[in-house]
């Protein structure tokens, strides 16, 4: 199959690479490819939508940057072998070791999660995967269920289960994602992971005593009162995938259900907020 390159030109690059980089994987770009203030994405040329991908450029540059940009339709690659070039592991907090399985353990962090991501986002790199595990890493987790919305590779789930949770339910709407999710369950030794396709609405009827919702602002904002009725008293919420900016609107629906603000940090403009029901 052929994909679509897009070639961005980003300015400030440090800035801006990583917001641009999350929404057009959120609109199906697979592989991403950065030099200097350059940055490479390519998308299924059956997927490609111009309108829609200029939307999204346009809506960043709107924050405060300069963007030019180039389309070319190229032949297929070997992306799985242009990926494992690329991929690092990543630690979270000094206690998290994340990898793939093409590297080698290292003992020197007392926990790892091995993840094969296969362009399902969650290998904690982006800000916002990596403030919810430092989160996390801060939160008792033992005998409590768990929910992961938007699970992408199921890391979250993953992290609860080995923090002590009973159960744990991975929710995504991405039929890769839900394949990942299973994988990665198994890969790490937690075949009781639940893993199901859907939305919001999948949980109704359902209580957890933590929520992971690590999606964006307008589903969070959309699917509030679903976490809410899913919630025990003193359940927690921990929520990211938006902006700093974002969070006043989001803390205020949230507390006029009853759902109280803890605190929340900020990486790059990202934010993740902590929020325990009364």
């Amino acid at each position: 199959m052929n994909y679509i390159e897009l070639n961005l030109e980003i300015t400030p690059a440090e800035m801006y690479t990583e917001m641009i980089t999350y929404h057009l994987s959120e609109a199906g770009f697979e592989m991403f490819e950065e030099t200097n203030n350059c940055l490479k994405a390519y998308i299924q040329t059956s997927l490609f939508n111009k309108a829609a991908i200029e939307s999204i450029i346009n809506d960043v540059i709107t924050q405060g940057c300069e963007i030019t940009y180039q389309f070319a339709e190229i032949p297929w690659r070997n992306w799985n072998e242009e990926w494992e070039s690329n991929y690092q592991p990543e630690i979270i907090d000094n206690k998290l070791y994340i990898r793939a399985e093409f590297h080698a353990p290292n003992p020197d962090y007392p926990m790892e999660i091995v993840v094969q991501p296969r362009m399902a986002f969650g290998t904690g790199h982006h800000p916002t995967t990596s403030q919810v595990m430092t989160v996390m890493l801060k939160t008792d987790f033992i005998g409590k269920s768990v929910l992961d919305m938007g699970s992408g590779t199921g890391i979250l789930a993953i992290l609860a289960f080995m923090q002590g949770a009973t159960s744990a339910l991975a929710i995504d709407n991405d039929v890769n994602a839900v394949e990942n999710s299973s994988d990665n369950a198994l890969r790490n030794g937690y075949p009781q992971m639940e893993v199901e396709l859907g939305e919001g609405k999948a949980i109704a009827g359902k209580k957890f005593d933590v929520i992971l919702a690590n999606i964006n602002r307008n589903i969070i904002l959309q699917d509030l009162h679903l976490y809410n009725d899913a919630m025990n008293e003193k359940s927690v919420l921990i929520t990211s995938g938006y902006y700093t900016d974002d969070l006043p609107v989001i803390k205020n629906k949230a507390e006029g259900m009853g759902i109280q603000y803890l605190y929340h940090t900020t990486e790059k403009e990202w934010c993740c907020a902590v929020f325990e029901k009364k």
